[in-house]
């Protein structure tokens, strides 16, 4: 056998290898691929079979709600305080954004829109109190003194 002969085997046994490994990593690629596809179908069911169980919780809180002697009237009552504070808190956090309630569907709504958006109504105008303008404070002018007016009694840390 001379040298081509010998190369020629050695670059067989490498395109051999070579192939081998791209097969391979094409086989792992659809095995990874497809292993993806099953964990994505697995967490939409999951997802779903969650919110079936939220709407479920929904509809026996609704039913069971008015009814003091429930053994889950301590959950109810837990369950209503929150939503309380949780208005309250969502009313703050309107406030600091300047909006409101559309008076007519309800919509958030800018505090300076004429018109909903959702609607159409006319939007009340905001009462004298709620003056959207900047407001004018008063301040007395101090004149600048030299240092030597205060004492170190005047000054506090």
């Amino acid at each position: 056998m001379g040298f081509v002969d010998s190369v020629k085997g050695f670059a067989g046994k490498v395109g051999e290898s070579v192939e081998r490994g791209a097969k391979t990593v094409s086989n792992n690629s659809k095995k990874f691929a497809e292993k993806n596809k099953v964990k994505r179908d697995i967490a939409h069911i999951e997802a779903d079979i969650n919110s079936d169980y939220i709407e479920l919780g929904k509809a026996l809180y609704e039913k069971i709600s008015n009814d003091p002697d429930s053994e889950y009237a301590a959950t109810i009552a837990d369950i209503k305080e929150k939503n309380g504070k949780l208005s309250e808190l969502k009313a703050v956090l309107m406030s600091l954004e300047d909006k409101m309630f559309c008076t007519n569907c309800g919509a958030q709504i800018s505090k300076d829109q004429l018109f909903c958006d959702k609607c159409g109504a006319k939007v009340n105008e905001p009462e004298a109190a709620e003056n959207t303008e900047a407001e004018v404070v008063e301040a007395e002018v101090v004149s600048e003194s030299s240092e030597e007016e205060f004492s170190s009694e005047d000054v506090k840390d």
